[in-house]
């Protein structure tokens, strides 16, 4: 067909050979080339096509949902509708499959993790109750928590951020600690990629202070992105970062952290979450470091071990089971349990002295939930 195509033309001889170049017009080769080129494109669009088609479900979101859009990021992950909105983005966590989506992902999102609802109306559900509960869930609805769990899913590890029961009931007790203070002032010790700092930052009110650390460099490094692109960090809605609000995220010993890197004076802190658990024989010596950041009447959250002989066999070196706590700083300067604090059972990762290795702690190192997961404890904790 291309032959008889090629003679029509006059640019090719009866025996379909090309004539001689001329001034007038290109060879028959060139026709051949052109006819061949653009065939190529065809098959590239077709391929490019099918393939986005295959392997991101999502697209559908660009083509049938005004506002919503598929692109994909630096990191390769899945784009939810924009501006983010919590019943919105519930709605495309459930619809998106994420394992034809992006198979390079070491950890798909799950519901659970995001589903604020679930998680109020869940374990937690005795203990939110008042006005600070209802802060805590208000904001927590307001965060895009999805943006704060690129490494995750990219790393694969899910023991750096709590889950959102964990997350609630952190907020609710400590929030208490903000009130009549001129600079709501909180410290994450084991602050993962800074979802709990955007949370006390967008609860505690004007002025507010989050400080996190983490020996983690990379999380770190995710814990700062996040808090300074506060464009895709919450539904701005819904909730609104205070005037003067600060957050940040520094590289350290989460027990004993450098007080002038943090920028924080000995005795200004509000309110303290410990999100690595502590041996039940040296609690109190090892919360030595940061109690001295609080000030008096301060909240300090934290998990402690039971004792070694009352750990069960299962626990994985490097973990505990031990019971989450809350205590008050006094006067002298001791930790006294805070008012109507109930013993709530939890299983966390333990916090390592510097230079100690997994294999160096009796008890089992790096951060747990207070939650349940399929009938089985999430080793889970941090920010």
């Amino acid at each position: 067909m291309l032959s008889r195509a090629a003679k029509r033309s006059g640019l090719c001889d009866e025996k379909g050979h090309p004539r001689p170049l001329s001034p007038e017009g290109p060879a028959c080769i060139s026709l051949l080339q052109a006819i061949c080129f653009g065939f190529a494109i065809v098959l590239s669009v077709v391929f490019v096509v099918h393939n986005l088609w295959h392997s991101a479900p999502a697209v559908v979101v660009l083509l049938t949902s005004p506002g919503s859009f598929w692109v994909s990021l630096p990191s390769g992950l899945p784009v939810p509708p924009r501006p983010y909105h919590y019943t919105e983005f519930m709605a495309w966590l459930k619809s998106t499959d994420f394992s034809h989506a992006t198979p390079a992902l070491k950890w798909q999102p799950e519901p659970a993790e995001f589903d604020i609802d679930a998680a109020a109306h869940g374990k937690f559900q005795p203990w939110l109750k008042g006005k600070f509960a209802d802060s805590a869930i208000s904001v927590a609805k307001g965060i895009n928590k999805y943006s704060f769990m690129d490494h995750i899913m990219l790393t694969g590890n899910l023991d750096v951020i709590g889950a959102p029961g964990t997350h609630l009931y952190i907020l609710r007790r400590l929030l208490e600690a903000a009130q009549g203070s001129p600079r709501p002032t909180f410290v994450d010790a084991g602050c993962g990629p800074g979802y709990l700092l955007m949370a006390w930052a967008l609860a505690a009110g004007e002025g507010s202070r989050a400080v996190g650390i983490d020996v983690d460099e990379a999380v770190v490094a995710s814990a700062q992105r996040h808090l300074t692109n506060i464009d895709e960090a919450f539904d701005k809605d819904a909730v609104g970062l205070p005037k003067d609000a600060k957050m940040d995220a520094f590289v350290g010993d989460a027990l004993d952290p450098d007080v002038r890197e943090l920028g924080l004076k000995l005795g200004t802190v509000d309110a303290i979450n410990v999100g690595l658990a502590v041996n039940f024989d040296s609690a109190m010596e090892d919360l030595s470091p940061l109690v001295k950041l609080l000030r008096t009447g301060g909240l300090i959250a934290v998990p402690v071990c039971s004792p070694a002989e009352e750990q069960p066999s299962s626990i994985p070196k490097g973990k505990c089971a031990g019971l989450f706590k809350v205590f008050r700083k006094s006067e002298d300067g001791s930790l006294q349990r805070a008012p109507f604090d109930p013993d709530i059972p939890t299983r966390f990762v333990v916090a390592l002295k510097p230079g100690q290795t997994t294999a160096d702690a009796q008890l089992p190192m790096a951060a747990a939930s207070l939650e349940s997961s399929s009938g089985s404890n999430r080793l889970r904790g941090k920010g």
